[in-house]
């Protein structure tokens, strides 16, 4: 996979793919956000906040992925990304099938390839105003697009204490991606779409790192005649 900097381009092999789930900061909003998911069906977690172990073959810099029904929706979401012992920051998608999300949250999100940005920023360069910095998405239905997620990184828990607790559970590992947590949905109900776009904005050093893929419908065998 290859990953670019404002300087310089990276060769990089994921070893592991890693998602975390409710990290947010304000435990009141986490346990809102876990009343509102179950009133959509999806079990509440164990603890928070909850790690998924997936393939890190998942991970995409495509521009479009495939699905068999149109149940399945992104999640704008900050990577961190451990490339040969140095850490950097990226934007991705946790897409994921929202009817397997009521049976098996880790499941729902296996069953879906992770869209990544080509482009991220060394964490050094961000740590300082890590908390200013802006996260939104957009997603598509039926030609319009309309605003799905947005909110600052202050609302999740900073870098080192998420991976702290990554490393405490035993998932840490070389060449690691990190998936970061997601942001409450707008509207809180789920949207599926046929293109979904994000953006990750640093207005301190005037710079952004853009996502964008469409959602191809696979033709389903089980509704063929």
């Amino acid at each position: 996979m290859k990953l670019y900097t404002a300087d310089f381009t990276l060769d990089w092999k994921p070893q592991r793919l890693v998602i975390a789930g409710y990290t947010g900061r304000d435990q009141e909003a986490v346990k809102k956000h876990i009343d509102e998911l179950l009133e959509l069906g999806v079990p509440a977690p164990r603890r928070v906040p909850m790690i998924y172990d997936l393939s890190p073959e998942l991970l995409r810099t495509s521009e479009e992925i495939s699905v068999v029904c149109n149940d399945s929706s992104g999640e704008a979401e900050v990577v961190l990304l451990d490339v040969d012992g140095s850490w950097y920051v990226g934007l991705g998608s946790d897409h994921t099938d929202r009817v397997l999300e009521a049976v098996s949250v880790q499941k729902s999100k296996q069953v879906c390839a992770k869209p990544m940005a080509r482009e991220v920023w060394p964490l050094d360069s961000i740590a300082d105003h890590w908390d200013e910095i802006e996260l939104r998405s957009w997603v598509t239905i039926n030609g319009e697009e309309q605003l799905y997620q947005s909110g600052r990184l202050d609302a999740f828990l900073a870098p080192q204490d998420l991976l702290d607790i990554v490393r405490q559970r035993d998932y840490a590992a070389p060449n690691m991606a990190l998936f970061c947590g997601t942001l409450a949905l707008i509207d809180g109900q789920f949207q599926y779409g046929e293109a979904f776009r994000a953006e990750l904005l640093d207005n301190k050093t005037n710079r952004s790192i853009s996502l964008s893929y469409e959602v191809k419908q696979l033709k389903n065998a089980e509704e063929d005649e």
